[in-house]
């Protein structure tokens, strides 16, 4: 009785460790996907220049006319707007 007793705690430890280490690798896979969208985000941003047809997050969909370190200045419908450099969404490619 005493010895299946003292084996259940072992095994109960032993999972224990198996799920903390399960869910440390789910995190660092979670982290590094999330390092590598900020990294495709900041280069998507950075690549940006006069002339590219992009839409806002708002859903605004615009010329760029100037660029400066945090903000663009896009042209829709006549219409100058002066928006962050992080709430483009997209380029827009023209069939």
């Amino acid at each position: 009785m005493f010895i299946a007793q003292s084996s259940s705690s072992g095994s109960g430890f032993t999972n224990l460790v198996v799920i903390v280490v399960i869910f440390g690798g789910l995190f660092m896979f979670m982290s590094y996907r999330q390092r590598k969208r900020g990294r495709e985000r900041n280069e998507f941003l950075s690549t940006l220049k006069s002339g590219d047809e992009v839409r806002t997050y708002g859903g605004v969909v615009g010329e760029i006319v100037s660029i400066d370190d945090e903000y663009l200045v896009i042209v829709s419908e006549n219409t100058r707007l002066r928006v962050v450099r992080a709430a483009i969404a997209a380029r827009v490619e023209n069939p």
